[in-house]
């Protein structure tokens, strides 16, 4: 894997977001719905030849699957300050988080990036709609008292997102991780406005309006119900075509 470079901006004291595809693909809905309300960015990608083969179109350039956002905030936190995205559509092959948590993490070091959130989605039973959050040092943790969720102290956290945790429990960074049910079967950008709440507190004046994610989830659900019966099938279909 290769980090490319299309911007030379630097940022101050930046605080990095990473959003994946997971259950419900609530880190990918979510950090795909800031970079676009905050008109964010492209300033960086991360490229690798056993990628899915595609481009991402964007105001009519191509991008690699996974891409790095930028913006200048005004903040007033001691410990963030500027605003960077990383997120991807693409589900890597599990042996290859591994190499992404590592090339992260040269990211972060390179773009001075000290403290990262990191958005992952769990399998929602029986409506629950708490979420749950657990860091990798002591700061980390001690920010999410303030998050009012509850700690996820005992389970475990797969993918990108769990070596990336673990790695940076071993290197002594500073990684929080926020975790909300969601359903498993299909995009949930209900369970992806929830996680804006918590987030909000994380990063100071991150004040993102939810209800478009909210009215998209409207339309999932009344695609759901249409297509009740003999045509269900035909809606993820649908849905797909709901998100392009």
């Amino acid at each position: 894997m290769k980090i490319v470079k299309y911007s030379k901006q630097s940022y101050r004291d930046p605080i990095a977001i990473v959003g994946f595809p997971g259950v419900g693909l609530v880190g990918s809905i979510l950090t795909g719905y800031i970079v676009r309300t905050l008109e964010m960015e492209v300033i960086a990608a991360i490229t690798s030849p056993d990628f899915p083969p595609y481009a991402l179109i964007q105001n009519g350039n191509p991008y690699p699957p996974i891409r790095v956002y930028g913006c200048k905030r005004e903040s007033t936190s001691d410990y963030c300050g500027d605003l960077i995205i990383i997120t991807s559509e693409i589900t890597m092959k599990p042996e290859q988080y591994y190499e992404l948590s590592a090339t992260l993490t040269e990211l972060f070091k390179k773009m001075g990036i000290k403290y990262v959130i990191a958005l992952e989605g769990i399998p929602r039973f029986n409506g629950e709609t708490g979420m749950f959050a657990c860091g990798s040092v002591c700061a980390s943790r001690e920010r999410i008292d303030m998050l009012e969720l509850k700690g996820f102290d005992e389970g475990m956290i797969r993918g990108l997102t769990g070596v990336m945790l673990y790695e940076a429990f071993i290197s002594g960074a500073d990684v929080t991780v926020i975790m909300c049910p969601a359903n498993p079967a299909l995009p949930d950008p209900r369970a992806a406005a929830q996680m804006l709440e918590p987030l909000s507190k994380l990063v100071p004046e991150l004040k993102i309006d939810p209800e478009p994610l909210y009215k998209e989830a409207e339309e999932i659900e009344n695609k759901i119900n249409l297509h009740q019966g003999p045509d269900i099938e035909r809606a993820p279909r649908d849905i797909q075509q709901l998100y392009g």
